[in-house]
């Protein structure tokens, strides 16, 4: 391959890359790998897989699979054993060889490129875990357990949107060209660059943001439409009952306990308290009478064991419990 083709070849996937190739690029990118075997595109993958930013298209199994394919092609066994690999980063960029050798004329239109692009990456947060990321501009994000947050393949090229359904914690990386906007599917969260969590399970009734430090706006996406500004040590309530979304003030320290694994209730209702103590033990807890979870609680648990935990409501309420697996059922005391 010759100098000239080389550039031009790197200079293609670059803007393959960015996102910015126009159709007649891509068109030229396609001729360039059909036309060259894969021991003279290597060194130009090699090239592109150092200068990788993105580096997070595919899950370590799906680039275990593609490159063990594209080496068994190529018979590059050994160059691969002498280089220590980022399995993602190579596989993302081999991957661009793939499509346009075997699928040249599928990705020829605008509307397919488009559609690449619009694939969404999940992160689903396990019943009991906690799970902390770092998005491809930087943000980093702490994810509650049971928590879905997505986001589309191409985040950060125009904007910076993801969508969240249960609770997470933003460290937003500021960029004031590029807004940062959280979806949730009662109000959406627009910030430059700051930090607050957000409480939005779909199995309650009332959604939260709390701001830490920054500035944010926050907007219902549903009738009654209402916009807040919101100032630290602020946070926004939103109530699917009534539709209604209101402001307080708030100390961040029971909106953002679970970061530190503490619980922290308040004057809490006891279904609301056995909720959360499901969801950070990892149990599902059943209530055979619904008058033992009239209560309510104040208190604070750190890094008791579930029995523990379970003892000491107990013994403030009276009621009895059975603990099997990871199934706790509650029931009255015999008199």
């Amino acid at each position: 391959m010759s100098a000239s083709v080389n550039h031009d070849l790197k200079d293609l996937l670059t803007k393959y890359q960015a996102g910015q190739i126009s159709r007649e690029e891509f068109r030229e990118l396609t001729q360039a790998v059909n036309n060259h075997t894969d021991e003279e595109l290597y060194p130009v993958l090699l090239d592109r897989w150092n200068h990788w930013e993105g580096g997070k298209e595919m899950s370590p199994e799906e680039a275990r699979e593609l490159l063990l394919r594209t080496r068994r092609q190529a018979n590059m066994e050994g160059a691969m054993e002498r280089k220590k690999t980022d399995w993602r980063r190579l596989a993302a960029v081999i991957a661009l060889l793939i499509m346009g050798s075997l699928s040249a004329y599928l990705y020829m239109d605008n509307r397919s490129i488009t559609q690449l692009a619009d694939r969404n990456m999940v992160v689903n947060v396990g019943k009991g875990e906690r799970v902390s990321i770092t998005l491809p501009d930087g943000t980093k994000v702490k994810l509650n357990s049971e928590s879905v947050l997505s986001y589309k393949q191409n985040f950060g090229k125009k904007d910076r949107r993801v969508t969240l359904s249960g609770e997470g914690y933003f460290e937003v990386r500021k960029d004031l060209q590029k807004k940062f906007v959280v979806n949730t599917e009662y109000m959406d969260i627009e910030v430059t660059g700051t930090s607050f969590n957000v409480y939005a399970y779909s199995d309650q009734d009332i959604m939260e943001m709390a701001l830490v430090e920054g500035s944010v706006t926050v907007s219902s996406v549903r009738p009654p439409f209402k916009k807040l500004d919101v100032a630290p040590n602020e946070k926004v309530v939103y109530n699917k009952k009534t539709g209604m979304m209101e402001k307080t003030t708030t100390s961040n320290g029971l909106e953002t306990a679970w970061i530190s694994k503490e619980l922290v209730f308040r004057s809490e209702t006891m279904d609301v308290v056995l909720k959360r103590i499901g969801r950070k033990y990892g149990v599902s807890i059943a209530v055979s009478d619904s008058s033992l979870v009239e209560e309510t609680y104040t208190g604070v648990f750190d890094d008791e064991e579930i029995e523990e935990v379970m003892d000491i409501l107990k013994f403030h309420y009276g009621f009895d419990y059975r603990i099997k697996g990871t199934d706790i059922r509650l029931f009255a005391k015999e008199k």
